[in-house]
């Protein structure tokens, strides 16, 4: 059985708030394109734009429904998806110029992963996996400090196995 390490939620507040942002612009482009309906390309952009947004604030209430959790066998979220397994992280990166969510991390995998996406938790494509968004950073930083600081035992575990040799 793996042990729970750290957990990665979004808080209530966060959440409402998002979907209170993402659905009140989506309700207000539609009534915009119902109450003045201008020339048709500008109503259809309008109105295509409105939609998006109920359809993002919709996926955002979906996805930050659903924890993360860190097990001392990998990532894995509350549904049982598995992001990727200890033996599959080579890094984690925070740093300021890396291509992460806000108040995140991302997480770079020896294989490519399984390509998902949700809004304001979490993103998987190719190698990468981006961790946070919605999120509260010190969880964030959390976990990563403990994901970095288990690389770092495999890492001792690794070359103190070469030097036996």
């Amino acid at each position: 059985m793996a042990r729970e390490l750290a957990r990665l939620e979004v808080s209530q507040a966060r959440r409402t708030v998002g979907i209170a942002m993402q659905g009140g612009l989506g309700l207000f482009l539609l009534y915009i394109v119902a109450v003045r309906p201008g020339d048709f390309l500008g109503t259809l952009v309008l109105g295509l734009a409105g939609m998006a947004m109920l359809w993002f604030a919709y996926k955002f209430w979906r996805a930050t429904d659903v924890a993360l959790v860190l097990t001392t066998e990998g990532l894995v979220d509350e549904n049982g998806r598995t992001f990727c397994r200890f033996e599959d992280i080579e890094k984690v990166d925070r740093g300021f110029f890396a291509f992460r969510p806000s108040s995140g991390f991302v997480i770079i995998c020896k294989t490519p992963v399984q390509r998902g996406w949700a809004p304001g938790l979490w993103w998987a494509f190719g190698k990468h996996i981006g961790i946070g968004g919605a999120t509260g950073r010190a969880a964030g930083k959390q976990m990563a400090d403990i994901i970095s600081v288990m690389l770092t035992e495999r890492g001792a575990e690794i070359k103190a196995g070469k030097n036996e040799l």
